[in-house]
């Protein structure tokens, strides 16, 4: 069996300024740790977190959770940090993860500001399913379970992950209806080869924050996980110039 390399969520204490991370559906603290990286550097107390279920080599851990239950993780992520002692707070994640991240900013006021990257909340074409399937099948291979087991599960993923994906929608869209209720500045990025989902839905959430100040970039070289693609290095100077125009008090 193949050795797996479990990952784990991040706590880093610097300076007096939270950032919460949050990562992608099929993810883990890795999709967002160079980003977090970065951002230490810049003096930033950076928390990444990671959703129940995720960071296994068994794909039923996360198809086995659900969109209420990572909705509660966020929730505690924010407690935690809080808990630590820091009480100025942004938000931000990829795709799943900045769902999660817009759904605290309609219902925290304490929040300072935040926002997403590659993240549908307006119902889109994506190809959530099918690329779930790859991600089982490349993962299991780490697990251990037999040929009969691994095949069993593979072929109840379908079906399961169809399910899970109209509960991530149903909190995408609620989001979107809601986008009124966030009173802080947002910051939206988005892959322009972005294949999982249609790059133009970040329009629409654009369209729905206009009552307040927004930052909308486009990184025409970057697919779905922008943070590490190919333009990562501008998406982290960009995502620190807008943490910079946060109203901090420290």
């Amino acid at each position: 069996m193949k050795t797996f390399n479990q990952p784990k969520p991040v706590f880093a204490p610097h300076g007096k300024r939270a950032v919460i991370l949050f990562h992608a559906y099929s993810g883990s603290p890795n999709d967002v740790r160079m980003l977090c990286r970065f951002l230490e550097q810049k003096e930033y107390t950076v928390y990444t977190p990671m959703f129940t279920g995720h960071g296994t080599p068994n794909p039923e851990d996360i198809l086995n959770e659900g969109m209420h239950v990572w909705q509660e993780d966020a929730a505690a992520a924010v407690a935690y940090v809080k808990n630590q002692g820091y009480q100025e707070i942004a938000v931000l994640g990829l795709s799943m993860g900045g769902i999660l991240a817009m759904d605290l900013l309609t219902k925290d006021e304490t929040l300072l500001g935040g926002g997403v990257f590659c993240s549908p909340l307006f119902q889109t074409d994506n190809q959530v399913p099918i690329n779930f399937e790859k991600y089982a099948a490349m993962v299991l291979d780490f697990a251990d379970v037999t040929e009969q087991q691994k095949q069993t599960i593979l072929a109840e993923v379908p079906a399961k992950v169809r399910q899970q994906l109209a509960g991530i929608e149903a909190v995408g869209q609620e989001t979107a209806a809601n986008l009124s209720a966030i009173k802080k500045p947002i910051f939206l990025a988005q892959g322009g080869k972005d294949q999982m989902i249609d790059p133009q839905t970040v329009f629409k959430t654009a369209a729905g924050l206009s009552h307040v100040p927004y930052t909308l970039q486009w990184y025409p070289a970057s697919g779905h996980v922008v943070t590490v693609g190919p333009e990562r290095k501008k998406l982290e100077q960009d995502v620190f110039a807008f943490l910079e125009t946060l109203a901090w008090k420290e």
